[in-house]
């Protein structure tokens, strides 16, 4: 790519906005859109990268319309199972793949509540991950997901990053529905 039309600090702040902001990010895109493909080296963390850790379907589909590169995470968290299923295709490792924030692929995947993802990483190895990324399907009120990583043995005490437990962030976000599923669990 060409030299950017930004510095380095737009294209940080835009990052910083591709996990929450949907209409700053349009906004940045209308003026600048080769700001989809910004990067962050230090953070190691790309604008669509920042979207798809955060779950931001829209914010993600609005940098892959401008022309940013599916990374795999992002896919999965999307529901890509073709993406998905030619990466590990390519290389069975990729299930225990990472993205931005060293965030596991099946964190990722939880976040989409596609069981047929979850089923497809859980065959190609990645168990440990998925066990771990229960707070994806919670976060997302993914009640199929959630219940699916339940029953392959993911636990309702696992922390988030805030030090929460499923069942207690389910219980201060009044997801009554997934509160019960976690429940059966506990």
């Amino acid at each position: 790519m060409a030299d950017p039309s930004y510095t380095l600090e737009e294209g940080n702040q835009f990052i910083i906005a591709c996990h929450h902001d949907l209409d700053g990010v349009k906004q940045k895109l209308a003026e600048k859109p080769d700001l989809a493909h910004a990067f962050n080296e230090e953070m190691n963390e790309s604008a669509l990268g920042a979207g798809g850790h955060m779950g931001r379907r829209d914010i993600a589909e609005v940098l892959l319309a401008a022309g940013a590169e599916m990374e795999l995470a992002t896919a999965a968290m999307l529901g890509k199972k073709d993406t998905v299923r030619a990466a590990l295709a390519e290389d069975p490792a990729n299930a225990n793949a990472v993205g931005a924030h060293g965030i596991p692929l099946a964190f990722h995947a939880a976040m989409s509540g596609d069981v047929e993802l979850l089923e497809m990483l859980w065959n190609a190895g990645a168990q440990d991950a998925l066990k771990t990324s229960l707070h994806g399907a919670v976060w997302h009120n993914r009640l199929p997901a959630a219940r699916w990583l339940l029953e392959h043995g993911a636990s309702v005490d696992e922390k988030n990053w805030q030090g929460k437990t499923t069942l207690e962030f389910a219980e201060e976000s009044s997801l009554n529905d997934m509160l019960a599923v976690l429940k059966e669990f506990a």
